[in-house]
């Protein structure tokens, strides 16, 4: 088989790849590839689940002659195409089944954004990196093309690569064979413990593979790091006006900010006092939404709070101080906010006290009102959330001592004593930090322990509490949490923490399962606090 030159210097085999003949992969391992059916028998290939709706894999799929050049049509596959995604052996259940609806090729390199008709769950996409690969590296695969002695593999397999040469849009590889089938698998890297998307598969010599007389295992795979622009504008049409915003601090006293879109896409953080100004050293931040505009309230190493809003074109309003709306607060500790409607409502801490106060429509703040003075006193108060429940807010407070405790501003301003959450059966003992949310009627709380558990709850329309599910192994991990927040963004609960340095998010649908944890790619080190909120824009 010759080798022929594409794109200046790299020299390519010419077939297109396929299966990776390396080892399987565990049941939960590389869940976001993807296993393409064209034309139902027609032909198959490997591609990469990047966001909720979307898969990467090689144009030359869809191509009316691969070997002839990997231009395929933008629009409709020509055939009828079926995307199996997280089918990593016969019999997982966690695979999901889409038909691929729309093809948006690049006209530069063997590259397509492949549709799928409806998004996936319970499956987290690979990311696609920003590094360029560089000569010598090492890389992974994963596919589910032909193996050295299987024809048509049924579980996929993995396989490990060097990067040999490297030109402005496509790398040489070699390693473990790339075969039949494996035409748009994944090439992917670990960064910072975590696997990015570095390359698609696009053609291979095929030594190695099952009924191949070659005894070449080089393979040429498409860059795909200089693409994010590409893929987050072709990939638009299916984004929704919900999203997530958070803003954290960090242990150097800065604030940043980042937005999670419906394609679950992360932007970058940004600073957030580069943009709004700077108020020196912020402690601790809160953020919440209202008609896509988010307002941000920090406090500074002095205890002054302060105002910010991003507006819905990502703009900002300069932070200005609140003490003579709100009046002066000495020893201001934890805040949170939440909307309700056209009102802000904000709750602070002191060492022995919870204070509340609102923003109306206008923008005018009232000032502070002692709420343990009217509803009861809490001794020593470490951790407060507050969040929007149907026309009511609810409030809830960690003590020193670990016990927590809630309660219910109703639409006519009245408040709920006190109720201990700490003895709502099934709860945990001690508690160090909690974060609400409303979905509905529905109170959604995630509690975090000394101890490093985290446990999920919701508190009914009716007042009942629900069991107590556990967020720590299954979903979130395990160790100690230094924070956690939570919204609700379309109906749906998010929640994230920071834990060993690193936030975590996730996501719980009306249906009641879990999104697996992602991370926020490019995260300023050392979070301290964070807080998120779901708008509308």
């Amino acid at each position: 088989m010759a080798a022929v030159v594409v794109s200046g210097p790299l020299l390519l085999p010419t077939a297109p790849a396929s299966a990776l003949a390396g080892p399987p992969v565990a049941d939960t391992g590389y869940t976001f590839t993807a296993k393409l059916a064209i034309g139902d028998t027609f032909r198959s290939c490997t591609g990469t689940l990047i966001n909720a709706q979307w898969i990467l894999t090689a144009s030359s799929c869809f191509a009316e002659n691969p070997d002839l050049g990997y231009q395929a049509a933008p629009g409709a596959p020509k055939w009828k195409t079926t995307a199996t995604i997280g089918l990593t052996r016969p019999g997982s259940t966690v695979s999901q089944v889409r038909d691929v609806v729309e093809l948006v090729p690049r006209a530069d390199r063997d590259l397509v954004l492949a549709k799928l008709a409806s998004p996936v769950t319970g499956i987290a996409p690979l990311r696609v990196g920003a590094t360029a690969p560089t000569q010598g590296e090492q890389m992974q695969g994963a596919g589910y093309g032909r193996t050295k002695d299987t024809w048509v593999p049924d579980t996929l397999h993995t396989g490990a690569f060097t990067v040999n040469q490297v030109d402005g849009t496509q790398l040489l590889i070699d390693g473990t064979p790339v075969c039949k089938g494996d035409t748009g698998a994944p090439v992917l890297r670990e960064k910072n413990g975590l696997l990015e998307l570095a390359a698609v598969a696009s053609t291979s010599w095929q030594g190695g593979c099952l009924g191949s007389a070659s005894t070449r295992t080089g393979a040429g795979a498409t860059r795909v790091d200089d693409l994010a622009g590409w893929v987050k504008q072709s990939t638009s049409s299916t984004l929704t006006p919900w999203r997530l915003q958070m803003v954290a601090t960090t242990a150097g006293k800065n604030l940043f900010h980042t937005i999670r879109d419906s394609n679950w896409d992360w932007s970058a953080f940004g600073d957030v006092e580069q943009e709004a100004g700077d108020i020196g050293e912020v402690a601790v931040a809160s953020d919440a939404a209202i008609s896509g505009s988010n307002t941000i309230v920090a406090l500074g190493k002095d205890g002054t709070l302060y105002q910010a809003v991003r507006n819905p074109d990502g703009t900002w309003v300069a932070f200005r101080p609140l003490t003579t709306e709100l009046g002066a607060l000495a020893g201001v500790k934890k805040i949170a906010a939440t909307s309700v409607g056209s009102e802000l409502q904000l709750v602070a801490i002191t060492d022995s006290r919870v204070y509340h106060a609102t923003r109306d429509a206008s923008g005018q703040w009232s000032k502070w009102g002692d709420l343990t003075a009217g509803i009861g006193a809490l001794p020593s108060p470490t951790q407060v959330t507050i969040a929007r429940v149907g026309d009511s807010t609810h409030v809830g407070v960690v003590l020193a001592d670990g016990r927590a405790f809630h309660t219910i501003r109703h639409n006519d301003r009245t408040w709920d004593k006190w109720g201990e959450i700490t003895k709502v059966p099934g709860a945990p003992a001690k508690v160090s930090d909690i974060a609400f949310a409303g979905t509905g009627n529905d109170l959604q709380a995630v509690l975090t322990e000394p101890t490093g558990g985290i446990k999920h709850v919701a508190r009914l329309s009716t007042g009942t509490w629900t069991a107590f599910g556990d967020l720590a192994a299954s979903v979130l991990g395990t160790g100690p949490v230094t924070a956690v927040a939570a919204t609700s963004v379309d109906g749906e609960f998010h929640t994230a923490i920071i834990r060993d340095g690193v936030i975590k998010h996730t996501m719980r649908h009306t249906n009641g399962t879990w999104e697996p944890a992602d991370t926020p790619p490019g995260a300023p080190a050392d979070p301290t606090t964070l807080a998120i909120t779901g708008s509308w824009n």
